[in-house]
């Protein structure tokens, strides 16, 4: 079979197969809706807090009622002690508590330790963020208001050090998550649909091979885009490359991607037993792309196993070209890498098809 006839010929199955239709092209058109839908409010709103207030004085309903007011935090419980605090922090019916001890804030006047302590769920970082900034705010007011009208001066509290972020002004954390793991949405589909078609398929020759790479690059490259040009601006997520850096982007992942699940098919019998396998790796591979803890601080042999992922390089291509604003030569080393997976996959996949056999394939 001859490159160009491969070429169609995947297009072709790949229109005439429902199963991996559906896992290549109307999957990851609908993560690209689906994923980033729980973030579109950008910040934690309205986080569940309990307040034991045992100072019970004018100064401390006021610090509650200021916190009451943000948009970050809501006092769901006003419990007598600590222990019943605790106890619906551990029930997950709040997500923080606060203690006010007697006389706390007129001690932090003076200048003194308040014992003011704050316990809270650790699990979801944001909301936890979103908490501390709640109330670090109404104590700073409270105090403020009370040593203006005590005393007739303010106080000044401010941070050290000023942050002003530079590619996420809105700090919102989907801006920061959805471009991260939009590799990882895009090669996993990808991974699932290739299995379904070609797994087990070995007895092919390279004509044969390069074509589907190519057909399956192709899809992958408009749905790369679809991704950069138009879920990324429907979701108003940062954007700086121009669209000759997108396009190269693009294209390396695109081939990187293709050629990866060309490789990990061929290594499956049939595609239930790839399904099964792969569908569990999701993630892991996601973990793997440095998104959610940086891969400099991952042991070696963690951050050499993720090297070997297309995601992996891609989700940092695009986050210093697209959402940093650095220039082409600064995202080289990415780049590079997802060149040679492409190629090593592709021999790899060659190989495969040559000197390993399937007993299915081989049955009449």
């Amino acid at each position: 079979m001859s490159l160009r006839a491969a070429f169609l010929d995947t297009l072709r199955q790949l229109g005439c197969n429902t199963d991996a239709l559906m896992l290549i092209v109307v999957a990851a058109l609908f993560y690209g809706f689906y994923y980033p839908a729980p973030y579109s409010q950008g910040h934690a709103q309205d986080v569940r807090l309990a307040v034991v207030d045992e100072a019970r004085t004018p100064l401390s309903r006021q610090l509650v009622d200021l916190i009451e007011a943000s948009p970050l935090a809501e006092v769901a419980a006003r419990p007598a002690n600590l222990a019943e605090a605790r106890t619906l922090l551990v029930e997950r019916k709040v997500d923080g508590v606060l203690l006010l001890p007697d006389r706390a804030l007129e001690d932090a006047l003076r200048g003194q330790d308040s014992g003011i302590a704050l316990w809270i769920n650790g699990t979801y970082l944001v909301r936890a963020k979103a908490l501390g900034q709640a109330i670090q705010g109404a104590i700073v007011n409270t105090l403020n208001n009370e040593a203006k009208g005590r005393l007739g001066v303010s106080i000044e509290i401010t941070d050290p050090v000023e942050s002003q972020p530079l590619f996420n002004p809105n700090l919102e954390y989907g801006a920061y998550i959805f471009p991260a793991v939009t590799p990882v949405i895009l090669q996993q589909t990808m991974l699932f649909g290739t299995a379904v078609l070609f797994a087990g398929r070995r007895r092919r020759g390279w004509n044969e091979l390069g074509g589907q790479w190519l057909a399956l690059s192709l899809v992958s490259f408009v749905l790369t885009l679809t991704y950069f040009g138009w879920f990324f601006a429907a979701q108003d997520i940062p954007r700086q490359a121009g669209i000759g850096a997108l396009l190269i982007v693009a294209l390396f992942a695109a081939g990187a991607i293709s050629s990866f699940s060309l490789f990990a098919s061929r290594l499956f019998p049939n595609a239930r037993a790839a399904l099964l396998l792969l569908i569990p790796t999701s993630l892991p591979i996601f973990f793997l792309s440095g998104a959610t803890w940086p891969r400099e601080a991952m042991p070696g042999w963690v951050s050499a196993l993720g090297a070997l992922l297309p995601s992996t390089h891609a989700s940092r291509a695009l986050l210093l070209t697209d959402q940093m604003g650095a220039p082409l030569s600064e995202a080289l080393r990415p780049l590079t890498a997802l060149v040679i997976l492409t190629i090593s996959f592709l021999v790899g996949s060659g190989l495969v098809s040559r000197f390993m056999t399937n007993p299915e394939e081989l049955t009449p």
